[in-house]
């Protein structure tokens, strides 16, 4: 890949995806190859890897590319098409930040209590397995992120409908921004924060497992009201 080192500006994920998308379409990059890891593309593009991944995150919802555990991000298609779209800046925003808390009550509560009601063996056992590695000793670190993450869009997942289950991955890329969120606020203490959110999921998992989708619902709807009051937002899970 011959790609330039961008200066600093605003929107530097949006713009390394643009640049990525442009590797793709001039045919430097084809459908199957792998993406040059975090750390390579850093170095390439002059930012830290945090940036690299949010701009991998883009390209991921978009459908343009498709991560796989422990080996990296393929390009699985030649182009990107319109499609729904939360800009990672503009979660800068108070009302927008808001507004996607509310989407994800709205959907993810749902999904809880169908995921306990409709999950198979092997799609509760990836949930099970995401939370293994939410606990694991990395759970402060990036992989914990990711593993939060993975446990989300296993509980979509679950619910056998495929529509919620593109939409909650599309959401949860976004989450990202709002754990980091969590995590930078001043005064907060990362490690009771981390600890907390693995007793929630954990709450998650369990009505899960018993197969009760009322408990699922509340203990969703708790973890994201939660979720949300860590960043200073108050939404209803209730309407």
């Amino acid at each position: 890949m011959a790609l330039d080192t961008l200066d600093r500006r605003p929107h530097l994920p949006s713009r390394i995806a643009e640049a990525i998308q442009r590797e793709i379409a001039e045919g430097r990059l084809q459908l199957g190859d792998r993406l040059p890891g975090e750390q390579i593309l850093a170095v390439t593009f002059g930012v830290s890897r945090n940036v690299v991944r949010e701009a991998i995150a883009r390209l991921r919802s978009d459908g343009v590319v498709q991560s796989r555990q422990g080996v990296g991000a393929f390009v699985v298609r030649s182009a990107a098409t319109p499609s729904l779209r939360i800009d990672l800046e503009a979660l800068n925003d108070r009302v927008l930040f808001t507004n996607v808390f509310e989407l994800r009550a709205m959907l993810e509560v749902r999904a809880a209590g169908l995921a306990a009601k409709r999950g198979t063996a092997a799609q509760r056992a990836a949930i099970t397995a995401a939370l293994h590695r939410m606990r694991g000793k990395e759970k402060r670190g990036d992989a914990g992120v990711d593993a939060d993450l993975d446990f989300h869009r296993a509980v979509a997942l679950a619910t056998g409908n495929d529509y919620i289950a593109k939409v909650v991955s599309f959401v949860s890329e976004h989450m990202r921004e709002s754990i980091f969120a969590t995590r930078m606020r001043p005064g907060v203490a990362i490690d009771t924060i981390v600890d907390i959110t693995i007793a929630e999921h954990e709450d998650i998992h369990a009505a899960i497992m018993a197969g009760s989708p009322n408990a699922a619902r509340e203990a969703m709807g708790r973890h994201i009201t939660n979720a949300a009051q860590r960043v200073g937002i108050t939404i209803s899970t209730d309407d």
